[in-house]
């Protein structure tokens, strides 16, 4: 019978003890990236001609495809297809 009591009281510290334990309740906010510096005309011009806009163009196509892609395949494999 002590026995039994003293292992609920020590059950009962051990549960007010990790009652506190967990995820915390709000998520912390995240850095805002800094806005990229302003291009000047003659550096756009170059970019234009040396083709950079266009590769910078096709590479954010890109990202984009491969964004809808992976939603898109996550649907299906949450529809079990």
């Amino acid at each position: 019978m002590k026995t039994t009591r003293i292992i609920g009281y020590f059950a009962m510290l051990l549960l007010i003890a990790l009652a506190g334990c967990g995820k915390d309740p709000g998520e912390k906010p995240k850095a805002t990236p800094a806005p990229p510096p302003e291009k000047g005309s003659l550096q756009t011009a170059v970019e234009g001609f040396t083709g950079k806009t266009a590769v910078d163009a096709g590479q954010r196509a890109r990202e984009q495809i491969k964004a809808a892609a992976d939603v898109r395949n996550k649907n299906l494999e949450e529809m079990g297809q």
